[in-house]
């Protein structure tokens, strides 16, 4: 965040941290190969596929859970923001602010190194 804000003429230091855009919860799967994951629970990749918007991993949460957290993050906001955050966040606001169905949001492909911009129900993506 402080090299994106140097690069963008703003203060370094003058931004805040918000519990609310940390990465999707995987629980149990944390630290885990799709392999791995596999081989503890046969078919549960299966399942999750079939409805990936609603499916949670053993403690962990669904993308539609995570849409509720981000979701309350974007209504706070009160001005345009940069934000710094995860795939499945950006894939949850995709799907809240309706640029993709909930499902399809689920496999929109995130690149590093790209600003993504969220302006008039469209997004945008700069390399």
């Amino acid at each position: 965040m402080e090299g994106m804000r140097r690069a963008l003429g703003l203060p370094p230091l003058d931004y805040d941290i918000d519990a609310r855009l940390i990465e999707i919860a995987y629980g149990e799967w944390e630290g885990l190969t799709l392999p791995e994951i596999e081989a503890r629970n046969a078919g549960v990749l299966r399942r999750r596929e079939r409805d990936k918007w609603d499916f949670a991993p053993p403690s962990g949460e669904s993308y539609q859970q995570l849409a509720i957290r981000i979701g309350d993050w974007y209504r706070s906001l009160d001005s345009d923001a940069v934000v710094t955050a995860h795939g499945g966040g950006m894939r949850a606001l995709m799907a809240l602010l309706k640029i993709l169905p909930e499902e399809e949001a689920t496999y929109a492909q995130i690149e590093q190194g790209i600003v993504y911009v969220f302006a008039d129900g469209k997004l945008s993506r700069y390399a």
